[in-house]
């Protein structure tokens, strides 16, 4: 009876000895989740929804934003109607930057804080050097 009570309670510990997952995996489960929020087509949400240092800038107001091949370690954007490459360029590449998922770092070198849901995208960034240096905030909303 000693022996099978000794197995039966080998066989509990061992059983109930569980591996944690790997936290990385879960992090980038929360990366790809982000990136595929962020694909798609993202319209200015209305004409006074860019802003430079606080100053509505009605010239963006038919900015689009278009961003593809999302995933954990990043992907891929373009514009329609930027009226200025320095602040948002025809087109490049993105990278989460230091293991966060609300900040984006432009090919160009320009990190971009983000403030996304399913329909609303915020994005605020600095700008240096040139007519466009500043600190600029735009809110998008998501085409359907």
């Amino acid at each position: 009876m000693k022996n099978h009570l000794f197995f039966l309670f080998v066989f509990l510990i061992l059983s109930c000895n569980s591996v944690d997952p790997d936290p990385n995996l879960n992090n980038q489960d929360e990366f790809t989740s982000q990136a595929n929020l962020l694909n798609g087509i993202w319209l200015l949400k209305d004409p006074t929804s860019a802003v430079k240092d606080g100053s509505i800038i009605l010239d963006f107001k038919d900015l689009n934003l278009i961003f593809s091949n999302g995933s954990n370690t990043g992907g891929n954007f373009s514009t329609l109607n930027s009226v200025d490459f320095d602040v948002w360029p025809n087109s490049g590449s993105w990278q989460f930057q230091n293991n966060d998922k609300s900040k984006l770092i432009r090919s160009d070198n320009v990190v971009l804080s983000i403030s996304l849901s399913n329909t609303i995208l915020r994005i605020t960034f600095t700008v240096s050097g040139g007519l466009k240096e500043g600190n600029w905030t735009f809110d998008f909303i998501k085409k359907q």
